[in-house]
């Protein structure tokens, strides 16, 4: 890791309970601070996931922060500590992303190819060659759904338009398939 590029963020807690203090009270100009001060601690709490593997991509941390910031905006005049809210809403929106995008995590069959090998044990390599033979055995269906999702990059409603399905009847055979390829390799 590059130790160059982290950034750290220096405040007290005197200085935010000041800050959270003003803005309850009307000044503009220390809500505008705050807010500054809740987006960047935010933003820094979810690049960590992000640098620790937990979150795949930048796009999603800073969808995280803004949700934060978001939350922070509609609910601060009911905030009591601060400290604790953040705390509590940055570990609770993370949790909450988590558990949503942990049954998702796929790769892109067209990336299997550039995996660098990093363990040597041999249940860890993807046989990209084996995935794609099996894909082709596939019914017609099952191959457009899948290759829709993955080289097209399409949402599952948009799959569903283009076949003329419900989007729960395309997840429900994307997911499918994506069990019965696991079987078969």
């Amino acid at each position: 890791m590059d130790t160059g590029k982290l950034n750290y963020i220096n405040f007290t807690q005197k200085e935010l309970d000041s800050l959270f203090k003003s803005a309850l009270n009307g000044n503009s100009k220390a809500f505008q601070d705050l807010s500054i001060y809740v987006r960047k601690i935010s933003l820094s709490y979810f690049t960590s996931k992000h640098r620790q593997g937990k979150i795949t991509n930048m796009e999603d941390v800073e969808d995280l922060s803004n949700n934060v910031y978001l939350t922070f905006a509609e609910q601060y005049h009911k905030i009591e500590n601060l400290e604790y809210w953040l705390r509590r809403v940055l570990f609770l929106n993370f949790v909450n992303w988590y558990k949503k995008n942990k049954a998702r995590r796929m790769i892109d069959v067209d990336e299997v190819f550039y995996l660098k090998e990093e363990n040597e044990n041999p249940g860890n390599k993807v046989d990209a060659a084996k995935i794609l033979s099996v894909l082709d055995t596939l019914s017609s269906d099952k191959q457009k759904i899948i290759k829709l999702r993955f080289y097209e990059d399409l949402k599952f409603s948009e799959i569903a338009e283009i076949l003329n399905k419900s989007e729960d009847a395309v997840k429900k055979m994307f997911y499918r398939t994506i069990e019965e390829l696991k079987n078969k390799i």
